[in-house]
């Protein structure tokens, strides 16, 4: 046998058979050829035009070989798996970006992350607002392009008093808007921005604004990492969801979502909800602010410059951080808010409300309730106080009055340079041996403690010491003991303060106290009527600061005449008064 007959042995059984069996075929081929060619066509009831071999591929079935066959199947495999190779790639790669999408996402609208030095904003070196300023403050659920208006205040603050007013317009009010007709004024943003926000108010409330702010409520608390509301009682609140959010009594720290329920909440828009509610408001608009301004310059500066995508505002970033330090920094008392008067209407199943605008001069135009200022300039006067009397001890009596006498710093009034006694005088003299405005001033203050006496200046000689004062027989000295008596007799003084909210509250109880326990004879003396520290006691205090004889006892009769509230004692007295009253929501509810 050759080596070739070897090989072929010894190829695998598999292939002989193939070969085989591909021979066989050809053979089979040409007999069916020679076949067709003896037989005559019309002799078959059948021929193969009849048939239609749909599966069968004689070229391929001739052509290709098992083998042939095998190559193209490895193909398909490799194909295949390349091919999941590749889907196991694109889809590494997609789980990939989700993962750092996700991580961008949350670095983006959820973290405080690092403000870079060009991202920063520059703090002024004069944060304090100089000037007087009417603004209009809203606050939006999240587009800042499409925004839901959730809260809309008209602040002004003035700079001499350092007194900030806010009066809350509940966003369903009616208005006219310029080019659009009567809508709710929320509605003037989506028409016009904030700029035709401004004008409708303008137009609406007769007042004129500066400037304008819009916050996203929602993205800037929680780029804060949340603010802190304090609530005198817990509340319970609904979003937009209607579903309830209970808030405790005390210090809540909230995020943006609450924050937008909270503000959405107490809008107005809720019929279950008392229209005199909205100033509930002003808790989260404090509480962002307060959250802006931080603790220093440097946390002003870097929460400015996380949330300023999220404010719409006419103020450069200078006038923004003034505006912010100085809000942020009013003390309680001086921050006063006021909710708009309305009527409530039911237009197509909504609440609508019609304003009622002629209160809204006399708010903003608020009495000053701080004292004068005193008109000296402080400055020590020294006195010669001379007896024109001949009373022993009379100049030093009142020379002992004068030098109790101290300016609000503690400093003293008078210097008494000099005790004697002058010829006999029927009237008293106030004599002045100067042309400053603090001597003449002082001048006037003696005369106004002795109840008596003439001033008459030197203008001419400035000599020492600057008053000389000679007492005469017009002036009538009265022992400390007969004054702390005749203080006794006096009317009880007492100070109303609107605690609750509704407007000319204090001023409308005081009448009623007044004009109840005076009916016989003169028993109390309202001093000053105001607003509280803040309008959230919900239970009028009655508090007494002094032991004068009937104070307490006062005290109790005016609790029962207003059926509320509770009875305390200070020893506080810096109004110095005998009784403070400070109205809660308890007596508007009876």
């Amino acid at each position: 046998m050759s080596p070739e007959d070897k090989n072929f042995n010894g190829s695998s059984g598999r292939e002989e058979e193939d070969y085989k069996k591909e021979e066989n075929y050809h053979e089979y081929e040409s007999y069916n050829d020679r076949d067709k060619d003896d037989k005559n066509p019309g002799d078959d009831f059948f021929n193969d035009d009849d048939f239609e071999f749909v599966d069968y591929d004689k070229k391929d079935h001739a052509g290709d070989g098992y083998r042939i066959k095998r190559i193209k199947e490895r193909r398909k495999r490799k194909k295949l798996i390349l091919s999941t190779i590749l889907i196991m790639a694109v889809l590494t790669l997609v789980a990939t970006g989700v993962v750092f999408g996700y991580r961008f996402i949350k670095n983006k609208y959820f973290s405080r992350g690092e403000i870079s030095e060009e991202e920063s904003i520059t703090i002024p070196q004069l944060l304090q607002l100089e000037q007087d300023v009417n603004i209009v403050i809203a606050g939006a659920r999240e587009n800042l392009l499409e925004p839901e208006i959730n809260s809309i205040l008209f602040t002004n603050y003035n700079s001499s008093r350092e007194e900030l007013v806010s009066l809350h317009v509940p966003t369903k009010t009616l208005m006219e808007i310029p080019g659009f007709g009567l809508e709710s004024v929320d509605k003037s943003v989506k028409y016009g921005g904030m700029d035709l926000m401004r004008l409708t108010l303008e137009t609406g409330l007769g007042m004129g604004a500066d400037h304008h702010i819009l916050i996203d409520v929602y993205t800037a608390v929680n780029k804060l990492d949340g603010i802190e509301i304090k609530l005198d009682e817990p509340v319970v609140i609904k979003g937009s969801d209607n579903l309830e959010e209970e808030l405790k009594q005390g210090v809540n720290l909230i995020n943006g979502k609450t924050a937008v329920n909270f503000l959405l909440y107490f809008s107005g828009i809720r019929g279950d909800v008392p229209i005199e509610n909205i100033l509930k408001q002003r808790l989260i608009i404090n509480s962002i602010v307060k959250e802006i301004a931080g603790e220093n310059e440097e946390d002003l500066s870097s929460n400015l410059a996380l949330i300023k995508n999220y404010i719409d505002t006419d103020l450069n970033d200078e006038e923004l951080c003034k505006l912010i330090a100085t809000f942020s920094e009013i003390e309680a008392e001086k921050n006063k808010s006021f909710a708009l008067d309305v009527t409530s209407v039911d237009l197509e199943g909504s609440i609508f409300y019609v304003p009622d605008i002629s209160q809204v001069s006399e708010i903003f135009a608020q009495e000053e309730t701080v004292e004068e200022e005193e008109t000296v300039t402080g400055e020590t006067v020294s006195l010669a106080v001379l007896n024109g009397v001949g009373t022993p001890g009379l100049a030093a009596s009142v020379s002992e009055i004068l030098m109790n006498l101290k300016y609000d710093n503690g400093k003293d009034k008078y210097n008494i340079a000099k005790i004697g006694n002058a010829d006999n005088s029927n009237t008293t003299e106030i004599i002045v041996n100067s042309g400053e405005a603090y001597v003449m001033a002082a001048a006037e203050d003696i005369k106004d403690v002795l109840k008596a006496g003439n001033i008459s200046v030197r203008e001419e000689v400035k000599a020492e010491p600057d008053i000389i004062i000679v007492l005469g027989h017009d002036y009538e000295y009265k022992p400390l003991e007969d004054e702390e008596s005749e203080a006794s007799d006096e009317a009880i003084k007492i100070n109303v303060l609107n605690g609750e909210g509704t407007s000319k509250l204090a001023a409308t109880v005081a009448g009623l106290i007044s004009e109840h326990f005076n009916a016989q004879e003169k028993v109390l003396e309202v001093a000053e009527t105001r607003d509280a520290d803040n309008w959230d006691y919900t239970q009028t205090e009655i508090i007494y600061s002094t032991s004068r004889d009937g104070v307490e006892e006062l005290a109790r009769q005016i609790q029962e005449f207003l059926g509320a509230g509770v009875i305390k004692s200070s020893q506080d007295n810096a109004e110095n008064v005998d009784i403070t009253i400070i109205l809660g929501s308890d007596y508007t509810r009876k």
